[in-house]
């Protein structure tokens, strides 16, 4: 395993914690089989690329590629990467769906550097764990000519740090005390589940043991909207997962006492 190639999306916050998370998990394999961690990342936004930089170095990557629209086949082809990971969300599914081993297989960190068996060439990240690297690496990124073919939105190329808005959670009427006091410490206040697509920007917490969650429409929120999906015990995978940013599992008052930790903030 030469080489490992991660795919990086952009966020106003700054990259998808699915990547972040996938990069952390190349870093591990990278450092055991003496693997380089290549992560490339569509579009070039100029001066707005520094945020990409800096999280792709934080989270441990080697090397960075802006790329145009063909970039990630064509790398692909020439590193011949022993593992190809992606995060499992409608942008990076679509981005596997065009790669040699692809679609991806949907794979769940839920927890901190976990023992990876896998033997699928392309896997598609859901992100239930947090980061665990904050290296102080800038990475100093290649840009393809293309990559400014690639149209991006506006928020792409925006410098300046990103409101993040209110923290609020969407939970049952009979949340447990303790989980409550825990959404009070934390700052979050309670929202409708129905104005999760009226928000502009902001961190929803979703308390919910439904299958099924999160529901189609919540892939019609604001790009600026953080989803944290919180979907108790023993969950079963479900493809709607694609829509949360993160999926953490575990008791709610155990769960939600990681978002003391600022390590989430940092995607």
């Amino acid at each position: 395993m030469a080489h490992i190639l991660v795919y990086v999306q952009r966020t106003p916050h700054g990259i998808h914690p699915a990547s972040s998370l996938a990069i952390c998990l190349a870093r591990d394999l990278g450092s055991e089989f003496g693997a380089t961690v290549t992560a490339i990342c569509r579009g070039d936004a100029g001066k707005a690329n520094y945020k990409v930089c800096r999280a792709a170095g934080r989270f441990g990557a080697d090397n960075l590629l802006f790329a145009g629209d063909s970039g990630f086949s064509t790398l692909q082809e020439r590193l011949n990467p022993g593992l190809v990971l992606v995060p499992w969300t409608a942008e990076g599914i679509a981005i596997s769906e065009g790669i040699t081993g692809g679609p991806a297989t949907p794979h769940w960190l839920h927890e901190p550097q976990p023992e990876w068996s896998s033997e699928e060439l392309v896997s598609g990240i859901i992100a239930g764990a947090l980061p665990w690297y904050d290296l102080p690496t800038v990475l100093d990124a290649d840009i393809e000519s293309d990559s400014s073919d690639v149209e991006l939105p506006a928020w792409a190329q925006t410098v300046d740090p990103v409101d993040p808005g209110p923290l609020l959670y969407i939970a049952p009427e009979d949340l447990d005390p303790l989980t409550q006091s825990n959404l009070a410490s934390l700052g979050a206040s309670p929202l409708d589940a129905g104005e999760l697509r009226n928000l502009e920007a902001g961190t929803v917490l979703w308390l919910t043991t439904a299958a099924d969650a999160p529901p189609p429409s919540a892939g019609e929120r604001s790009p600026s909207v953080r989803l944290l999906l919180f979907p108790g015990v023993s969950p079963r995978f479900h493809p709607n997962w694609s829509m949360a940013d993160w999926v953490l599992p575990g008791i709610w008052p155990e769960a939600t006492k990681q978002l003391h930790s600022e390590m989430w903030k940092l995607t």
